[in-house]
């Protein structure tokens, strides 16, 4: 049965058509005759992207001309796009800390922007980066969240689909290195369901690759082998040579587990080879690593030669001043969702504090109604005296309420100064406080003591 779902599954993945990446040659020709302008700096951050998996060089080179024109024209959208593929080639090349820089400027430039789409690829990229950095779960963090701002889009955009399958596949990969497998298994089937659903295939290698790592670890070996395959043969097609390299080192610690030492030589051999023509430096560290040890007892000469080989890369990626960048960016970042939190919350309270001005200064007009009713109708006069009392003081003491915090702005809330200015507006305020209260009572209370003696001369009429 194992054997007829291996078939089944190399024959579907070699009957899909692949687009990996677009022409070079011909978005060159179009950039090339196209004016400085949004368009020509949208094809500039195409063309980085058409290059990432197999020239990343190049791509970094594309990025920085089309962040440079993007500044040129002041083309907000444009810098933000090309931030994003200047962070992708140094991620592609190692260079974790400027991939975080970039993806940072990415992410801040959407949320400016109020760009949902570009912040959930943002956030998909920061946590790449945490997962190159062996933190699963914060990886995992940035990913369902990009997942919860990707879903909440109403307009979907262009490649919409493309950017739910990179997330799924990422998220399902994180939890198979939490060992979460359940979770993990659930992810990459959502992904390749998806992938095959919209027709698109350019994740296809990265996801059967990660199929393959959940079967190993569930220890269904010829499942996990046979993914494996399909992911090397699907990636090779796509020139994809960072996706082929990981996969040539799975294969390589695969046959490493069931002793077959000449099978893991070859496969960490061509790991190797990969990761030199895709300038994938982690690649080259594991895959040279690997070596290393298998030809530790056999050939000590070979297991030197790849020792320096891996120690030179680890020293690229991981070396004390990357590592401090990186732990500095990410506290940086740190400050940054601390701070938007605290303007939230600050806003929170100040809408609450604008709705209960809203409501008093609501209430107070009412009062007075309710007031103007109350001394029409047959009640005693000394309610009507205290109410307007109250009416007055409700009024005078709104107004202090609303004056209070322009006099703390003014004074820089200065204590003494308040102090003088408040002292000086309650002198202004109390006379008048009282003026006007007596004055309402008085208006009020004469207007009820006439609507009395109208009632009653209206009542001795009727009677006679």
């Amino acid at each position: 049965m194992k054997w007829l779902l291996s078939a089944f599954l190399i024959v579907l993945i070699s009957s899909i058509s692949y687009a990996q990446y677009e022409n070079t040659d011909s978005l060159k020709k179009i950039i090339a005759r196209s004016p400085l302008d949004t368009n020509r700096i949208l094809l500039e951050a195409q063309l980085a992207h058409a290059y990432l998996y197999y020239k990343p060089d190049s791509s970094l080179l594309v990025a920085k001309t089309a962040l440079l024109n993007a500044q040129k024209i002041k083309y907000a959208k444009g810098e933000a796009r090309s931030y994003k593929q200047l962070g992708d080639a140094n991620e592609q090349m190692g260079n974790y800390p400027r991939a975080l820089s970039h993806y940072l400027k990415h992410l801040r430039l959407a949320e400016d922007l109020n760009m949902q789409f570009e912040i959930a690829q943002a956030l998909t990229n920061i946590g790449i980066i945490y997962h190159d950095q062996n933190e699963y779960r914060s990886a995992i963090d940035y990913t369902l969240k990009a997942k919860s701002v990707i879903e909440a889009i109403e307009k979907k955009p262009k490649y919409y689909d493309l950017n739910r399958v990179v997330i799924l596949l990422n998220a399902g990969y994180y939890y198979y290195k939490l060992n979460q497998l359940d979770s993990a298994l659930l992810y990459e089937q959502d992904a390749y369901r998806l992938s095959l659903k919209i027709n698109n295939t350019d994740n296809l290698g990265n996801i059967l690759q990660n199929l393959g790592l959940i079967q190993e670890r569930f220890k269904n070996y010829l499942l996990a082998i046979t993914y494996y395959r399909m992911s090397a043969k699907k990636s090779m097609a796509d020139k994809d040579y960072v996706t082929l390299t990981d996969t040539y080192l799975r294969m390589s610690e695969f046959y490493r587990a069931q002793n077959s030492s000449d099978s893991s030589a070859y496969y960490a051999k061509e790991a190797f080879a990969k990761a030199k023509t895709g300038l994938y430096t982690k690649g080259v560290m594991e895959a040279s690593t690997i070596l290393a040890a298998i030809y530790s007892k056999t050939d000590k000469s070979a297991a030197y030669d790849y020792l320096i080989a891996s120690g030179a890369a680890k020293d690229s990626l991981f070396n004390e001043e990357k590592i401090k960048e990186v732990q500095n960016l990410k506290f940086d970042e740190q400050l940054r969702v601390q701070e938007i939190n605290e303007l939230k919350l600050q806003q929170e309270e100040e809408h609450k504090h604008t709705l209960q001005l809203s409501g008093i200064a609501l209430f107070i007009p009412l009062f007075f109604l309710l007031l103007l009713l109350l001394s029409k109708i047959k009640v005693h006069h000394r309610i009507i005296e205290f109410m307007g009392v109250l009416s007055i003081l409700f009024l005078f003491e709104f107004i202090t309420l609303l004056i209070h915090p322009m006099v703390g702005n003014l004074t820089n809330q200065t204590p003494v100064l308040e102090f003088l200015i408040l002292v000086c507006i309650a002198a202004v305020m109390a006379p008048l406080h009282h003026k006007f209260t007596h004055w309402l009572v008085i208006k009020l209370t004469n207007l009820h003591k006439w609507e009395g003696i109208h009632h009653k001369k209206t009542a001795e009429v009727n009677k006679e």
